[in-house]
């Protein structure tokens, strides 16, 4: 039998979360990168200067006032990925013919506006197929309209794309394996590193703003070493039951390990976070049952 290595275990295997105000083309040569990005111009010259060894992952563009209605659109990517996390829809009208183009370019939408907002604009541009979510912050009002993108994700007959960060949760939720919506936000140590100016390497964005580092050699990431630093990252969440944190007594923690903390005593997060679990475990069930039947034919 072959002996599984978990990733982190294989030297080089981290996607490298990084953004385009430094030489990235000279110390990230070799690996898989996402790149974050000011303009969307800025998409074309690192296609254009990034050597063939290393691996696009991703393009990242963000602009909290954005609207997809206003947003220019460019096709030239490459062919990778690209991720806009923007503020809302827009005018349905304005929008509705740039459906084609996001899908061509392989588009993921995320929308960062009032929660309601971005509930309705993300289940409007789902049902057209287009790959797309919400950014889940720790202070989030988790209102109603929560709630309803998940019944929409998880129970709709519809045929309709990917919801994050509920998709993503689902995916790698197992029932052993604990989850948060940081996955969603390519926060997780056994797959993505964050790399910034100087070679400051972190296991997310915001450790690297506030120097919280894992190092600053970029050799760091064909040591050995990292192997020990990943496995205590990605078993950090334990320690909440050595402290006995409330948190561990909920039982949506598999599916938010302590993510809404700052909310446990006033807000929703125990409610609707049951109802992500309760939604997902459905998922997983019906999934397993399709398998089933697929075998016994």
């Amino acid at each position: 039998m072959q002996r599984f290595i978990p990733t982190n275990k294989n030297r080089n295997t981290h996607v490298l979360v990084t953004e385009y105000n430094w030489p990235i083309e000279e110390y990230l040569k070799g690996f898989a990168i996402v790149v974050y990005v000011n303009h969307m111009n800025d998409m074309h010259n690192i296609k254009m200067h990034i050597d063939d060894s290393t691996m696009i992952h991703c393009f990242v563009y963000q602009d909290k006032y954005a609207s997809l209605e206003t947003l220019e659109l460019n096709q030239d990517a490459g062919g990778s990925p690209v991720v806009l996390i923007i503020n809302r829809l827009g005018q349905f009208r304005d929008v509705y013919q740039k459906i084609h183009l996001l899908r061509q370019i392989n588009a993921f939408v995320f929308f960062s506006g009032a929660e309601s907002t971005a509930c309705t604009d993300a289940q409007i541009l789902a049902s057209l197929g287009v790959h797309t979510g919400i950014t889940l912050e720790p202070e989030a009002p988790l209102s109603d309209s929560i709630l309803d993108l998940i019944t929409y994700n998880f129970y709709s007959p519809r045929p309709h794309a990917d919801i994050e960060p509920f998709a993503t949760m689902e995916k790698y939720y197992d029932g052993e394996s604990y989850v948060s919506p940081n996955l969603a936000k390519l926060i997780d140590p056994n797959r993505y590193i964050h790399v910034g100016k100087g070679c400051r390497i972190a296991f997310s964005k915001e450790e690297l703003d506030n120097g919280n580092l894992i190092g600053e050699d970029i050799s760091l990431l064909r040591d050995e070493k990292l192997q020990d630093l990943v496995f205590e990252k990605e078993h950090e969440w334990q320690k909440m039951f050595v402290d006995n944190h409330p948190c561990t007594y909920c039982p949506a923690f598999r599916v938010c390990m302590g993510y809404f903390a700052v909310q446990r005593e006033k807000g929703r997060c125990k409610e609707v976070m049951t109802e992500l679990l309760e939604a997902i475990e459905f998922k997983k069930s019906l999934n397993n049952n399709n398998k089933t039947e697929r075998c016994q034919i």
